[in-house]
């Protein structure tokens, strides 16, 4: 046990003894994502030539940007692996969520960078390799990352539609910030990456193309993620729908680097014929993010979704998606905590977790294999400044979806990479269900 001589205790060892069944490794990854963590000027010293920010679809931070130092959110990794320490933990993936105020800090300490919270450390901190691709630039100044980065070493992640047409108070979901986001990027940066919300097709598979030559093991590109917000409403010389505006990529993926890879391609809920063409065109997984199981705070939290499919259709969508592209290929995200958002989510952790629980008993018995996100609440959204959620209902909303897995001989969700095997394995730093 490791304590100071105030009696502070790291969590990881009071929820290790509260939660004796849960990894060491789950409990802390969890804690991170929803309260974040800083930087001392020594651990950003370290990160030089690291693989840092590339360029955000989300903030995925708490901080805005006029809390953090300058140049923090885009010098700062992309993820971190945790490891070793005192817990002798197994390598952990966390996407790293910027919060200046978070009682976990990277720091220097004794020649090795270490997380610590409240000044005890914790787990050693690695930063992610940058992939030999990175700094390549186009002919007008273009970085190659600025179109795909990887993310955990392993995912290309595109954002084929960078704005949202959910847009207002009337729309947008609660818990989102990616139109606010993208208005103070250009904002802060007058980046040119983020100045068209299209991105340029050609340069989308010659980055690609660039990834499957990446000649270091570790940076190998596993899967192709694509995503980016609604599409409503007629884009200037374009489609009006998501499946019109993103069949083009595929194609043009397929043609360059193959079948090899899977994609993954996040849209909003599509006609059953849609999927049956991302299915034909190449697409591996089609997630349709249902963000919350609740039929009432579905309502509430993504009104645009409400107002443009609805929640009955969405759901029947889903379930009838599975029998088109397979079990396993279909796995809406949830976003992990929302069922606690206050006004109008619930007031106690145990029955924030029966709503998430009998979510994932529905949908996991019909073949959709929901994923989890952690919440972060982001600067720029309806709940901006939301206490967070409390580490009990992570923990064991973790366990419900894990025992529920498990209860239907489900597959892995396809294109995150491995899970399923416990700490150590999982690459997918969004949450820590698939650590179990």
């Amino acid at each position: 046990m490791i304590t100071v001589a105030s009696g502070v205790e790291p969590t990881v060892e009071t929820y290790a003894r509260k939660y004796p069944g849960v990894p060491r490794e789950v409990i802390l990854k969890e804690d991170l994502l929803r309260l974040g963590m800083s930087l001392t000027d020594a651990a950003m010293e370290a990160a030089r030539g690291c693989r840092t920010q590339a360029y955000y679809l989300f903030s995925y931070n708490i901080s805005g940007h006029h809390d953090m130092k300058e140049g923090m959110s885009t010098a700062a990794p992309e993820d971190i692996i945790f490891r070793d320490g005192p817990y002798g933990l197994k390598r952990t993936w966390v996407r790293v969520v910027l919060n200046a105020a978070s009682p976990y800090v990277i720091d220097v300490v004794d020649g090795k960078t270490m997380l610590c919270e409240r000044g005890i450390p914790v787990a050693e901190a690695v930063y992610p390799s940058r992939p030999q691709y990175y700094g390549t630039t186009f002919p007008d100044g273009l970085r190659y990352e600025q179109v795909v980065p990887l993310l955990y070493n392993s995912y290309a992640f595109i954002t084929t539609f960078r704005a949202c047409h959910y847009w207002g108070d009337k729309e947008e979901c609660k818990f989102c910030d990616i139109n606010y986001n993208l208005r103070e990027v250009r904002r802060l940066t007058g980046d040119h990456v983020t100045a068209d919300a299209i991105k340029d097709k050609q340069k989308v598979v010659d980055v690609l193309d660039a990834m499957t030559r990446e000649p270091d093991p570790e940076n190998r590109m596993i899967t192709v993620i694509m995503t980016g917000g609604s599409i409503v409403r007629k884009l200037k010389g374009g489609p009006d729908n998501a499946t019109d505006f993103n069949l083009p990529y595929v194609e043009a993926i397929r043609e360059r680097i193959g079948r090899r890879i899977p994609i993954v391609m996040i849209t909003e809920s599509q006609p059953l014929e849609n999927i049956r063409r991302f299915r034909d065109a190449g697409v591996t997984v089609h997630n349709a993010n249902l963000e919350v199981f609740e039929k009432r705070l579905f309502q509430i939290i993504a009104p645009g979704k409400e107002k443009y499919v609805g929640y009955d259709v969405w759901v029947d969508r889903l379930i009838k998606s599975v029998d088109i592209i397979g079990e396993g290929r279909v796995s809406p995200n949830m976003v992990s905590g929302i069922e606690m958002a206050q006004p109008w989510g619930f007031q106690s952790v145990d029955e924030a977790v029966r709503s998430a629980a009998s979510g994932f008993e529905f949908l996991m018995s019909k073949g959709v294999i929901p994923h989890l996100d952690t919440w972060c609440i982001e600067p720029g959204t309806a709940l901006v400044g939301h206490p967070p959620i409390p580490l009990d209902f992570l923990l064991r909303a973790d366990l419900a979806w894990y025992q529920t897995w498990r209860k239907y001989k489900l597959p892995p969700f396809e294109g995150y990479g491995p899970m399923g095997g416990g700490p150590g394995i999982a690459v997918y730093g969004n949450t820590a269900s698939v650590d179990l």
